[in-house]
């Protein structure tokens, strides 16, 4: 689940590359969790190494890209292997920026989440109400074009994934956002839209951040009748979700967050609708190190981390 590594290491210069560099960034997790339904309490742990590029060209024009190393989490993987994943290249300047391979598409990109703070098993974000404004990415091979650019504090995109077989309609997404401060509040918005040929989906974002340490954040998503992206399997025409975070002025070093997610399921499924809610409370405790607690629970649906419906999670993020 979306880990955010916060430490970067190793700058390396090539020569007869001015300006190359190649960023090394980790992240590992160790602790337990457990959940109910058949999932036993075990320890648990983790790790993903990130490579970054870059480098500029002699017209100015910035290039680079990513790649992730990681320890498969797939059940079918033997004695812990390694896979890569988020590989994606990128290209900028004055017309914009340009990135393609496993990246966001521009509903993705444009819609903010309303999870805070992390857990070693995220299970607040996780429950059979979570939601990741994911969309219809991932309709093909993942390999996803996104065009975006920036004036002042708006931004716009537009994203598009092609089935290699020549046989579906090319999965495109507009996307747009805003962010900015209204009346001393730290705002942001985002709207954005996608279609495959088969499903549309659009979706709207916000969130506001106040100066005594809590933030609001508000999600919804028109699914068209889509299946969730986070495990549940539930036709479902729509999904709302709200998310509310505090940091205390005189414990920095702390936030808690919880948040309420609700899908509408399809009527022809005969299915009831899946919702839930989650919990989580992050230490920092300096040095990229963060002392993580989640807890999630689900109505009508398990928690896309397959540990039930009754999940929780406790351990360190360690950010190297």
């Amino acid at each position: 689940m979306k880990k955010i590594l916060l430490a970067s290491t190793a700058l390396v210069g090539f020569a007869g590359a001015a300006a190359a560099e190649i960023s090394l960034s980790g992240y590992a997790e160790i602790g337990i969790d457990g959940g109910n339904l058949g999932y036993e309490t075990q320890f648990h742990n983790d790790w993903q190494v990130n490579f970054n590029f870059s480098s500029t060209m002699d017209s100015g024009v910035e290039f680079g890209g990513k790649v992730q190393i990681e320890e498969s989490n797939s059940p079918a993987a033997i004695n812990g292997a390694v896979t890569s994943d988020d590989e994606a290249f990128w290209v900028s300047g004055a017309f914009g920026k340009v990135t393609l391979g496993e990246t966001d598409g521009a509903f993705d990109w444009a819609l903010s989440e309303i999870y805070t703070g992390t857990g070693i098993s995220d299970d607040h974000s996780t429950h059979a109400g979570a939601y990741w404004f994911t969309g219809l990415d991932a309709t093909y091979d993942n390999q996803i074009m996104r065009y975006e650019y920036s004036f002042g504090d708006f931004a716009a995109a537009l994203s598009a994934e092609m089935d290699d077989t020549g046989v579906g309609d090319t999965n495109y997404a507009l996307g747009g956002k805003w962010s900015g401060t209204v009346s001393g509040l730290d705002v942001g918005v985002g709207v954005g839209y996608q279609d495959n040929g088969v499903n549309s989906v659009w979706g709207l974002s916000g969130s506001a951040g106040f100066s005594n340490g809590f933030s609001v954040a508000l999600g919804y998503a028109d699914l068209d009748g889509t299946s969730d992206a986070v495990g549940n399997g539930v036709p479902s025409d729509s999904w709302w979700g709200v998310g509310v975070a505090y940091t205390p002025a005189t414990m920095s070093a702390l936030t808690v967050g919880v948040n309420y997610g609700e899908y509408q399921a399809t009527s022809a499924s005969g299915m009831a609708d899946p919702s839930g809610w989650g919990i989580v409370a992050n230490y920092d405790l300096g040095g990229g190190a963060v002392a993580m607690a989640s807890y999630g629970s689900s109505d009508n649906g398990g928690a896309g981390n397959g540990h039930g419906d009754q999940t929780w999670s406790l351990g360190l993020g360690m950010s190297f």
